[in-house]
């Protein structure tokens, strides 16, 4: 199961599963995008084909639907992907109406879901759970209370959950993705890719913004053989993001010196 599965790091991750020969339940309320989707992991290269789910995580009863739509397929569910979010970004100007719709979806969704779908991985007999943070949720950025806020809950969410969970054969991990060339950046960069990609690269030790591709590929070994022993923990998929600091390092260039002239 994958929310947000209509566009970014939510479908990314959805091809990544048919591609490993799952069967995907989509869970979105963009319900063009999630068509669109479904169309192409029902195509004849994705065997096990998909299912989609319209509705939104923040409704109690979107999120049951959801898991009913999963169990209905038939085949035991050994893996959930939480990708679904808003990325409404609001500083001390913030309304209760604002953090009503951040809680809402990043923090209280992502657990609503997870306990619709306990019930089906543990009659599986275990799996893997991977909420999507961010390197947001680690540091301070301007302006940004109600989203760094959520992503930092939901590390803590991840922790507890991996808590809980494990004596039911459930493994949780959260995954922190740096930036990422989802529709999100393409609203905000107006598309411009030339133009702000070196900009924002500079933000990464590998100088580039990442690909929705690059996180699903993290979060399909965190749900797959090779991670059975890690949970509770968080993997941070970000060219370096965090690692970096406020200093770069150029040829020739050290900190407090200029480069000497040729």
């Amino acid at each position: 199961m994958v929310t947000g599965a209509a566009s970014g790091i939510g479908r990314a991750t959805a091809h990544a599963f048919a591609a490993a020969g799952a069967h995907v339940v989509l869970v979105d309320r963009d319900a063009p995008a999630l068509r669109r989707t479904a169309e192409e992991l029902s195509a004849g290269e994705f065997a096990a084909g998909a299912t989609p789910v319209h509705g939104d995580i923040s409704r109690p009863t979107d999120c049951l639907a959801a898991a009913e739509a999963a169990g209905a397929v038939g085949l035991p569910v050994r893996a959930l992907v939480n990708c679904a979010a808003t990325f409404l970004s609001r500083g001390e100007d913030a309304t209760a109406e604002d953090w009503d719709v951040s809680l809402g979806t990043n923090v209280k969704g992502t657990a609503l879901m997870t306990s619709a779908v306990v019930p089906l991985m543990r009659g599986a007999g275990g799996g893997s759970i991977v909420n999507i943070a961010s390197v947001s949720g680690h540091i301070a950025q301007p302006v940004q209370w109600t989203y760094n806020a959520t992503k930092g809950a939901l590390l803590a969410l991840t922790r507890c959950q991996a808590l809980d969970l494990a004596e039911h054969g459930i493994r949780v991990n959260s995954v922190s993705p740096g930036l990422v060339w989802t529709p999100e950046l393409d609203r905000m960069t107006g598309g411009d890719r030339a133009a702000w990609g070196p900009v924002l690269g500079d933000h990464h030790i590998l100088r580039r913004v990442g690909e929705p591709e690059e996180i699903a590929a993290a979060v399909l070994f965190l749900c797959g053989p090779g991670a059975t022993f890690v949970t509770g923990t968080d993997l941070p998929v970000d060219g370096g993001y965090l690692a970096m600091g406020h200093i770069r390092s150029e040829p020739g260039v050290l900190p407090g010196r200029r480069k000497s002239a040729t």
